[in-house]
């Protein structure tokens, strides 16, 4: 949600090679799905979004763990300043794996998607949950903090208590819950699950519990109707400094497995895109990039939600993506958004 956690984060898909076809997958994934970043081009990318702003590296996926340069993505981050956080599904997840990360990363977030048996069927593999759990176990035992991220589904939320138990007896810090979006595998296998008002509802009341009881710490994402209307600063729907970085109003900045450079969401419509990292480098797409029609968006969509019957939480990136597919962009004949943090010694001045 906008820039309120106080973090720029740049999230890097760099595989989409994945060890199981998972019922919900943005991204489509799977083990058949080769397509991948080489870390030539993404250290550089790091090292330009870390001069643009961005504080923390997000790393998903695909299965991270699967990406043999991990750790060297990981020392990049680390050596350009950045936090890191790898999401992972847990089942590759063998001790080597975890050793060659390990002083890399301050966070690895844990998929678990349900009680045993929901968990395998949106994993598609039977034994998925118990391999999941196995693995928040060999990370704490490594000494790795560890999240755990739930997809809320129609299905799920009366089993958020079990979720946080096993989280909890697992060692695992944090639990964050994600309202299911349609998008990649999901608009086709789990189209009619996203969650509504009554499912967000019950998991804010749930995840306070969870938190008097377990002592984990929890994250709905989703915000109280009444903050967004409060704060339309916080949902880029306010002017934007066009000197301010790129960093400083725009998380999560996301590359896909493919190269491009999207905002907000993995999937997000093509026309709001800053380009390809593998056409040009990621501080010239920035530099270049008229932001004036994804502003655009931004305020009308908050002023469409502020202004309807939405229910008293919100998943504002669920309905900013969407609103990316069905509202046609606004036009603009000049650049918004100049960025000028590459030093004009060492690169010269993008031509855009």
């Amino acid at each position: 949600m906008g820039q309120t956690s106080g973090r720029a984060v740049l999230q890097v898909h760099p595989t989409r090679l994945c060890n199981l076809r998972c019922l919900h997958c943005y991204s489509s994934s799977g083990p058949d799905v080769t397509e991948s970043i080489p870390i030539t081009v993404l250290s550089t990318v790091v090292q330009d979004a870390a001069g643009l702003g961005y504080d923390v590296l997000n790393v998903s996926g695909g299965e991270p763990f699967l990406y043999p340069e991990l750790p060297a993505l990981l020392r990049a981050a680390r050596a350009a300043g950045m936090r890191t956080t790898v999401t992972t599904n847990a089942v590759a997840l063998t001790q080597r794996r975890i050793g060659l990360v390990r002083g890399l990363v301050d966070l690895v977030a844990v998929s678990l998607d349900g009680d045993r048996t929901t968990h395998d069927r949106i994993r598609d593999q039977e034994g998925s949950y118990g391999k999941a759990l196995a693995g928040i176990r060999r990370l704490t035992e490594a000494g790795i903090p560890v999240g755990v991220i739930t997809t809320l589904t129609q299905g799920n939320a009366t089993q958020l208590g079990e979720i946080a138990l096993a989280a909890a007896e697992s060692g695992a810090l944090l639990l964050q819950v994600h309202p299911l979006e349609p998008e990649g595998a999901a608009n086709r296998l789990m189209a009619g699950e996203r969650p509504d008002a009554v499912e967000l509802a019950y998991a804010a009341v749930e995840l306070g519990r969870i938190s008097q009881e377990h002592g984990l710490a929890v994250q709905l994402d989703a915000v109280p109707r009444t903050m967004l209307a409060r704060k339309p600063e916080a949902f880029m729907a306010t002017p934007i400094d066009n000197d301010h970085p790129l960093g400083r109003w725009l998380t999560p900045l996301v590359i896909e497995a493919n190269g491009t450079a999207v905002p907000v969401s993995y999937g997000f419509d093509r026309r709001y895109a800053l380009g390809n990292i593998h056409h040009r480098p990621l501080a010239d797409l920035a530099a270049c990039w008229n932001a004036t029609p994804f502003q655009a968006l931004c305020r009308s969509t908050w002023q469409r939600l502020v202004d309807g019957r939405t229910g008293p939480l919100v998943p504002w990136y669920g309905h900013l993506v969407r609103a990316s597919r069905t509202q046609r962009p606004a036009t603009a004949t000049a650049n918004t958004h100049r960025s000028s943090i590459t030093d004009p010694a060492t690169r010269p001045p993008p031509t855009c």
